[in-house]
């Protein structure tokens, strides 16, 4: 593997070619992290190999953000071609956001390795730009954490054609849910009318991967605030107006769902409108151990016990967000490793 500094980079004072400083700004893009991590916090072997193939040349990232900078505020006089000239701008300007955390970024879409029982399979998860306050717009650690262990608890049994029905709760951009229908289940991802349009999005654009695994999705809106209705999305193209769901289910997902003091009694209150009476009825949760929030987490324990609901297996497991900046080769800042609690509950 070569490491380049930054003075081996083109040089703005030597009038390098338009293609030249393209072909630079596409070696320093940082990807999102693959928040592939083990139990114990420690980088994933395999991942390492994957980003040292994929990255066979890095760039020491001393004085690259400095770099990036003289691009952006150079007139580029000596590029006569003005769209040349715009997008090295635009890279440039990009390389930057990227290199100041996920809030500064621009939409992006990017893959997650999901592990099944007996292989694996990919996922493309689309993330609008976050212009404001709509954190469901973003994939989070947890929900990351819990997709790739749905596997583990035997949800879907082979050699059945029968599909498990399960809701999501909170769904966000909708990776738990689509993981769990990509295993085989019919399942039902729901969140606020905000969050929907990506939410169905991200469906849409998995449903080969579901539909080729022997699961079916369907996207809706449930509002906490209003828990026992569920409006399922409608055809835009026969003005269908959407189902409203009345059945209940057997088995409940939610990831990092707590983010006010009211949070708990409503996605509780949510839990109790929609679990089926089964006894075998199963509530699946992952939830991140933020120091602001954990009153809310010991909240929707006892919410939970209140209902008749206890927990039958739980752990902890370490993930990153990547709300907080990274280094110029896309490594995550410490500081964004957090410990998450799953949990699954029953009667």
């Amino acid at each position: 593997m070569t490491q380049l500094d930054v003075l081996d980079l083109p040089q703005l004072h030597t009038k390098p070619s338009a293609q030249s400083l393209l072909d630079t700004l596409a070696l320093l893009t940082s990807a999102p992290p693959s928040w592939e991590f083990d139990n114990n916090g420690d980088q994933d072997k395999h991942t390492d190999s994957a980003r040292a193939q994929s990255n066979v040349v890095l760039v020491n990232p001393e004085g690259v953000t400095r770099y990036l900078t003289s691009i952006v505020s150079n007139s580029l006089r000596w590029i006569e071609d003005d769209e040349a000239k715009e997008e090295i701008w635009n890279q440039a300007s990009t390389r930057l956001s990227e290199r100041s955390g996920r809030s500064a970024m621009g939409s992006l879409s990017r893959k997650f390795r999901i592990p099944s029982s007996t292989s694996s399979f990919e996922l493309s998860i689309h993330e609008p730009a976050l212009t404001g306050d709509d954190i469901g717009l973003k994939t989070w650690a947890a929900s990351y954490m819990l997709a790739k262990r749905l596997h583990t608890f035997g949800i879907v049994q082979p050699g059945t054609s029968r599909r498990p029905q399960v809701l999501e709760l909170g769904s966000g951009t909708g990776l738990v849910g689509l993981a769990m229908a990509a295993l085989g289940a019919d399942v039902v991802l729901t969140d606020l009318p905000s969050i929907h349009a990506n939410l169905s999005r991200n469906a849409e654009d998995n449903a080969g991967t579901v539909r080729h695994n022997g699961g079916v999705t369907r996207t809706g809106v449930l509002d906490w605030a209003n828990p026992t209705i569920c409006k399922l999305a409608g055809d835009a193209a026969s003005s269908d107006q959407g189902e409203t769901i009345t059945t209940k289910f057997p088995l409940i997902l939610a990831a990092d769902a707590l983010y006010s003091p009211d949070h708990p009694r409503m996605l509780v209150e949510s839990i109790d409108a929609w679990l089926s009476s089964d006894s075998n009825a199963r509530v699946i949760i992952e939830f991140p151990y933020r120091q602001a929030y954990l009153p809310e987490i010991k909240d929707f324990r006892q919410r939970m016990e209140g209902i008749g609901l206890h927990v039958l297996d739980e752990g902890e497991e370490k993930g990153y967000d990547d709300w907080s900046g990274s280094d110029a080769n896309g490594h995550q800042d410490e500081t964004a490793l957090v410990t998450c609690w799953w949990s699954c509950w029953g009667r």
